[in-house]
């Protein structure tokens, strides 16, 4: 049995890997239009800012895919499939036969239609060869702004600051990280990132990027401009479905995909970015490993395994400061409890959300305390109720509500 993955990301080497320890005697091939191993996208910043190589940030070397018996074929770009004959065209022409095939080649970065962003010194973020174009930029440049205050966003605008560039986040919504904070967490996460010299301005939009051929600021929907001569754009992702389109298989915004992570095709799967269940893309990277888990199971032939969809769950540092956001963060409805512990001088932001005294969201912004015991409570839905208020202190024993 041939399993070709299509996309060397956390996806489909999640997926290789455990096909692999799964099933022995497959032989396994992933296919890329990528230069570099597979590494994880949110170390794109430590490239960008010259804290990391290249190779510094790849997740496993070569000796890893060999010791597997892993075909890696980097830089090598599926141009079509033709899921009727189980076939893939390469770029280069060449013809690869599949028995299963695994669509992890996941996003490309979205870019606004605004005028002028097709200028010298605009630029978009998703790979390796982007964060080492833009550093070279920088070296000409000395005030960046940064469209979208999202995750990405803000780490890169942290790296270009390292650079030793002026910095300024421009962030449509009327405040950073409307997916992973509510209102109060994303005021003192702002001031936290102003103290460290980069300016934020919230509820803009950009009307368009002035300069002739060349940037040299851009005009707000609120008629200020802002001298700059690069611009960084991280507005989002859009799903890679050109190949599943041209191959007749079901797209809405991403590829649809079943509770089994196949899609419209025979033996076609889909995973991480490029996959939609439900109606949802995900783009997170815990959707990414339990699809890709899953998806393996069921490729190798190890039963019917089902995916359920995935938690929302991010713990990772931004701008040097820690943040943990899971579940449900902003509910609107009234039979949602909300519990807030904040720490305005220290810059730190707790809070807990509970559904009849169990945990269903949370967010811990500037510390680390009790971020794994209050995920457990979240997956086990523990009744929370006798400890409640109790639960964001720092000398909290967790015990109590475990025994």
């Amino acid at each position: 049995m041939h399993i070709v993955i299509v996309g060397s990301g956390v996806a489909g080497v999640t997926a290789a890997r455990i096909i692999r320890e799964k099933e022995s005697r497959a032989k396994i091939s992933i296919y890329s239009d990528e230069k570099h191993l597979y590494y994880p996208r949110p170390r794109l910043y430590e490239v960008l800012s010259g804290e990391s190589g290249p190779k510094e940030t790849y997740m496993f070397n070569g000796q890893w895919y060999k010791k597997r018996a892993i075909a890696l074929h980097l830089n090598n770009k599926v141009s079509s499939i033709k899921i009727d004959e189980k076939t893939l065209l390469l770029e280069n022409c060449l013809k690869v036969d599949y028995d299963k095939l695994l669509l992890a080649n996941g996003a490309r970065p979205f870019l606004p239609p605004i005028p002028g962003v097709e200028k010298t010194g605009v630029f978009s973020l998703r790979s390796i060869e982007d964060a080492l174009e833009i550093r070279e930029y920088t070296k000409k440049s000395e005030k960046a702004v940064i469209v979208g205050g999202g995750l990405l966003g803000l780490e890169f605008a942290a790296s270009l600051r390292k650079l030793g560039q002026q910095v300024e986040v421009v962030e449509i919504s009327d405040r950073l990280l409307p997916r992973q904070l509510d209102q109060d967490g994303a005021t003192i996460l702002k001031d936290r990132i102003e103290s460290r010299g980069i300016r934020v301005e919230l509820g803009v939009r950009i009307e368009k990027i002035l300069g002739k051929k060349t940037v040299s600021g851009i005009m707000l929907d609120n008629e200020r401009e802002l001298s700059c001569d690069l611009v960084l754009v991280s507005a989002g992702v859009r799903p890679n479905i050109d190949l599943a389109v041209e191959a007749g298989i079901e797209v809405n915004r991403g590829v649809v995909v079943d509770e089994y992570l196949q899609t419209s095709a025979n033996d076609v799967y889909a995973v991480g970015d490029v996959a939609e269940f439900g109606g949802r893309v995900y783009g997170i990277i815990p959707a990414a490993l339990e699809q890709a888990e899953i998806a393996a199971m069921n490729m190798s032939g190890n039963g019917k395994h089902i995916y359920h969809g995935t938690i929302p769950s991010n713990t990772l540092k931004i701008v040097g400061i820690d943040l943990t956001s899971m579940g449900l963060v902003n509910p609107d409805e009234s039979r949602y409890e909300e519990i807030r512990k904040i720490d305005e001088k220290e810059g730190v932001y707790k809070k807990i959300v509970l559904e009849q005294g169990r945990i269903v969201g949370a967010i811990i912004l500037g510390d680390r305390k009790g971020v794994t015991s209050i995920k457990k409570l979240m997956d086990r839905q523990v009744d929370t109720t006798k400890h409640k208020n109790s639960l964001l202190e720092d000398n909290f024993d967790y015990k109590k509500v475990f025994s």
